[in-house]
């Protein structure tokens, strides 16, 4: 093993990404670290996750750090292309815009700086097996209807319009009277489903998943509870309580009559039931330098 990691700067092959190309090569050019590095367009999170994958079988001995640039979906896939990888392999991520939900997790922390980066700290994080996928954020049902505060009706009547449904969840062995099902989330991490934060009290190395499920209920409630829901309140109006339940496990089985589709880190899974558990300290992240400004 090398002490000083290779880095592979994976980012979406998209225009936008090339502005933060961009900002990453115009920082190691500035920091002057002689740090071996290179870029990888990826068209999709399974393309990340794939190449991430065959890179680790064809360099087992490399230290390497792979470096999701910008959004959730190529740091999930990068994230999921570690499973299994062994030491040496990190993940990390270059956010300056500040969106990324991972990164979101770390309040205080820069993670638009790559020095900081490059001197950052290794931490184990869990990941979140949904049958054959993987989750880094969450996996919701129903959440992708929502459009924030701005579109509260909007929001509202989408989730309303899907038919809710009546699933049977059973975490950690023990049966959940969830009765019918308007939406749920299933989360590693505080954020899912492109910033919506529905798990406030998750921690992403705890070992749990955060579980939040929203009954059926009057649209005069849910018009209540979605400004609270997308901004982490749920438990601000005591007279909700009733419609979610909030828990944490370390096992779930989700079981429907009806086919559902899951949001798995905004990729879609199909089916009528779901095995879930939780993998500890499943790969290991960089989490960038404290700074005198946030120690």
């Amino acid at each position: 093993m090398t002490s000083i990691p290779r880095y592979l700067f994976i980012h979406e092959a998209q225009t936008e990404s090339l502005r933060l190309k961009d900002m990453v090569l115009r920082q190691l050019k500035e920091a002057d670290r002689g740090v071996e590095y290179d870029f990888y367009a990826a068209s999709s999170a399974e393309d990340a996750l794939r190449h991430v994958s065959l890179y680790c079988d064809l360099h087992p001995d490399l230290d390497t750090c792979f470096v999701a640039l910008g959004g959730d979906s190529v740091t999930s896939g990068v994230a999921a292309g570690l499973m299994g990888a062994g030491e040496g392999k990190t993940l990390a991520v270059f956010d300056p815009d500040g969106t990324n939900s991972l990164a979101r997790c770390y309040d205080g922390r820069d993670f638009g700086s790559l020095p900081l980066l490059i001197s950052g700290t290794h931490a184990a994080i869990d990941m979140i097996r949904v049958n054959d996928y993987y989750a880094l954020n969450a996996f919701t049902f129903g959440l992708e209807d929502l459009t924030g505060g701005a579109n509260l009706l909007k929001s509202a009547a989408a989730v309303l319009r899907r038919s809710f449904r009546s699933v049977r969840m059973t975490a950690d062995g023990k049966f959940l009277d969830t009765g019918a099902v308007l939406l749920f989330s299933v989360a590693n991490g505080k954020f899912a489903s492109g910033g919506m934060h529905c798990s406030p009290f998750a921690a992403i190395d705890d070992g749990k998943m955060d579980l939040c499920i929203v009954r059926n209920m009057p649209p005069t409630r849910l018009m209540r509870l979605l400004p609270l829901l997308s901004e982490g309140g749920m438990t601000d109006d005591p007279s909700l309580s009733g419609d979610i339940i909030l828990r944490k496990a370390r096992t779930l089985i989700i079981e429907s009559a009806k086919e559902i589709t899951l949001s798995v880190d905004g990729r879609p899974l199909t089916g009528r039931e779901f095995h879930v558990k939780v993998i500890p300290s499943a790969i290991r992240m960089v989490i960038p330098a404290k700074t005198m400004d946030n120690p």
